[in-house]
């Protein structure tokens, strides 16, 4: 299963265009649509993208790393709408907060049960820092986990 172009426009909304390094909440270089500069990826230190450009890397994240994840890790099939949630939610969080999440597990289970997916989504709203460990929960990810799980609710 691959996002849809609906959930790549989900991911660019949420993570938003910017054509130069910046630093991210939790403390990691970043360029384009919430793309984390890898070692070996310095070009993108003193880069200007443009917004194809970070399309393009967004595109190439998703399919490599966080949409094959998901896929790897579910053992039951769900609808288009759930992964694009998921992929979204692995993306901003990494694939190793995806597989302790709830969000996985419930999915595994095939669960319905509207207010544990909700709640799931909503228990990643909070930013570890290098530098001050667990951030307060933040009223941005507190939206975005709501829009997340809206989307693996919809049908």
């Amino acid at each position: 299963m691959k996002i849809s172009p609906a959930g790549l426009d989900l991911i660019k909304r949420e993570e938003r265009f910017m054509a130069r390094k910046y630093f991210c909440s939790a403390g990691k270089a970043t360029i384009g649509y919430g793309h984390v500069i890898l070692h070996g990826e310095e070009k993108y230190l003193y880069a200007t993208l443009s917004e194809a450009e970070a399309s393009a890397l967004l595109q190439r994240d998703v399919d490599r790393t966080y949409g094959a994840h998901v896929a790897k890790r579910l053992t039951r099939a769900v609808t288009q709408t759930q992964f694009d949630a998921m992929v979204s939610l692995c993306f901003n969080i990494g694939t190793a907060g995806f597989d302790k999440s709830s969000v996985l597990r419930l999915a595994n289970l095939g669960s319905t049960d509207t207010a544990a997916i909700t709640a799931a989504f909503g228990a990643w709203n909070k930013v570890t820092n290098p530098r001050t460990r667990v951030l307060e929960p933040n009223r941005g990810l507190t939206l975005r986990r709501g829009r997340e799980a809206a989307l693996f609710l919809q049908r």
